[in-house]
């Protein structure tokens, strides 16, 4: 019997010890930490310019190419203006004539004054010079303006960059007809691009024009930054989202137009915060608290939640210590109270 016994005391006291694994345990240290919204959108221009023909006619020159930087007023094709030359040189004899009518008009009408007022031709002859003057310079207005319309055409046969930029499409080649008004090509502005973000209703609160953002346009591409410069104050009817434009400087064109990036918002920062998965926190809204490794058993501390991160999923906190091993999640089977082994080194 007191064998029996004495076995049955042994099997009742005999610690089971549950080993835990690297997954299960992350041990808290000190580190910068950052509360931020995430964002998604397009690269594209801040400013952008149809280049068209003032005149029509035939493309005699293309100037340029896709790809090309070009500088405001700067010529990036020349339109054929043969006949508008020789209309304008046809119009320039014109009002030389008209000019040399309208003085001949003025020496007539001033010898008919000195002649009406010394009685010498009656008050006819004087209307009817004065009459033949003004229709000299009426003549000589309208030839003037003929003149210079196609003045203007001719000086339109080169056809100018609106702005600085990028050429990023060319919409004819040389020997192409165009109607008046049809379009040469398109400029892009990519010494500052723009960024049409989006954001959700919950967040769209915390953010501020002046804000600094950081993004980046592939896995593993360097980062960039911008700046929020104005907030759609309307959501899309459709998603709910809010849309944030962000300008971002690129004097080195590194960056593309129709680049997708991916990037945050950075809220508030932290330095040397102790950090943890929103997942390991069990009554999060209430007494927020997480299962320790302590002296080889589990227990249950209470903690502060001191910020939270939604796009990252992680809390800083307070009331742990640095080193602190803390159950990323709740274990099926383990309770506080039980034995755990921590996962050994590499394992």
């Amino acid at each position: 019997m007191s064998a029996c016994s004495s076995e049955k005391a042994s099997n009742e006291t005999t610690t089971v010890i549950k080993q835990l694994s690297v997954a299960d345990v992350v041990q808290i240290q000190p580190q910068n930490f950052e509360q931020t919204i995430a964002f998604t959108g397009s690269l594209r221009p801040l400013q952008e310019a149809i280049v068209s023909a003032e005149s029509g006619g035939t493309v005699a020159k293309m100037l340029v190419a896709e790809g090309d930087e070009v500088q405001k007023e700067q010529v990036v094709a020349v339109m054929d203006n043969q006949a508008v030359s020789q209309n304008v040189q046809s119009l320039q004899a014109q009002v030389d004539n008209s000019r040399a009518n309208l003085a001949l008009s003025n020496t007539k009408l001033k010898q008919q004054q000195v002649l009406f007022e010394k009685g010498f031709v009656s008050k006819l002859a004087l209307e009817q010079a004065q009459n033949e003057y003004q229709v000299a310079l009426g003549n000589h207005k309208v030839q003037q303006a003929e003149l210079a319309k196609m003045n203007k055409n001719q000086a339109d046969a080169s056809v100018k960059a609106p702005i600085t930029g990028v050429v990023y499409e060319k919409l004819v080649n040389a020997g192409e007809l165009l109607p008046a008004g049809g379009q040469i090509l398109k400029l892009a502005q990519v010494s500052v691009l723009e960024i049409a973000a989006t954001v959700s209703s919950e967040q769209v609160a915390f953010v501020r024009v002046g804000q600094e953002v950081s993004f980046s346009v592939a896995v593993g591409a360097p980062s960039h930054t911008g700046r929020i410069v104005r907030i759609n104050p309307v959501a899309d009817a459709a998603t709910r989202q809010f849309t944030v434009f962000i300008h971002v400087n690129n004097p080195e064109g590194v960056l593309k137009v129709g680049q997708f990036a991916q990037g945050k918002v950075v809220l508030q920062s932290l330095d040397n915060a102790l950090v943890i998965p929103q997942l390991a926190v069990r009554n999060l809204e209430q007494a927020p608290f997480v299962y320790v490794v302590e002296n080889g058993v589990l227990a249950q501390k209470n903690i502060k939640i001191v910020l939270q991160d939604t796009t990252s999923g992680l809390l800083a906190i307070d009331g742990l210590s640095a080193g602190a091993n803390v159950l990323r999640t709740e274990l099926l089977g383990v309770k506080v109270g039980d034995a755990v082994a921590l996962p050994k080194a590499g394992k």
